[in-house]
């Protein structure tokens, strides 16, 4: 067994709470920073988030040590118990709990194709960051430029956009008010999934989890739902990364 495969045999455990890390794992997107017969400590390489994940407090509090001295801007936990030691650790603030959503089907969804849907246009940054509370325009720009950021056009009209966060969770999720309630959420969001099973990907999304309208769209796609939370903390709050 090579040790990538170790890693995953142990974050396997978990399936669904770990999808993260064994993603950036295959993916070729991880900096393994520990690794413990228990644990795994990983700095996602394009995002530059760190993920943590341990079946026992006390190997996360020691994993946790290790972060003291880089400059962490974000980091995903799976257990609640490690929060007050990544605030203290780290200066993180605890941004939000969330559930794990995962595509596990070999095949595709089929399309639904009401919807054209194509990578966004610079001139669309503005519209992106007027609805969308977690991006400003310069930040809209940005994910768009790097090809990540997808619009749904309905008669050739922009009615909503759908992306990857740069961490690989499928998210930026949203449709523009007066076309909301006709399943074009869906349809996006089944966009993405296409894209990443045609790619060799798992999909993931990330669910906050008092969101119940976002874990029934999930369940539609066909996405399984761990069972267990996860955790975000980040040195300045707030950053979402859900759908």
């Amino acid at each position: 067994m090579d040790l990538q495969e170790q890693y995953i045999s142990f974050l396997k455990k978990e399936t669904l709470q770990n999808i993260a890390l064994i993603e950036a794992i295959r993916r070729g997107n991880a900096h393994i920073l520990a690794e413990q017969p228990n644990g795994v400590l990983l700095q996602e390489k394009r995002s530059g988030v760190y993920m943590l994940s341990v079946d026992s407090l006390q190997t996360g509090q020691e994993l946790l040590k290790i972060l003291t001295s880089q400059p962490v801007r974000e980091l995903m936990l799976n257990r609640e118990d490690l929060i007050p030691q990544a605030q203290e650790y780290l200066n993180l603030l605890l941004d939000f709990s969330f559930y794990h959503a995962a595509y596990l089907k070999t095949s595709p969804p089929l399309p639904a194709h009401r919807l054209t849907i194509h990578p966004l246009d610079e001139a669309a940054a503005e519209q992106v960051a007027a609805v969308y509370a977690y991006l400003n325009q310069a930040e809209a720009l940005a994910e768009i430029r790097s090809g990540h950021l997808f619009g749904g056009y309905w008669n050739g009209v922009l009615i909503g956009f759908v992306g990857e966060h740069p961490e690989g969770s499928i998210g930026l999720l949203e449709v523009f008010p007066e076309y909301r309630r006709r399943g074009f959420g869906l349809e996006l969001e089944n966009y993405m999934i296409a894209q990443h099973v045609a790619q060799g990907k798992v999909p993931f999304a990330q669910v906050f989890t008092e969101n119940k309208n976002s874990l029934s769209l999930q369940r539609k796609l066909g996405m399984t739902l761990a069972e267990k939370p996860c955790f975000w903390l980040s040195a300045h709050g707030m950053y979402s990364h859900t759908v």
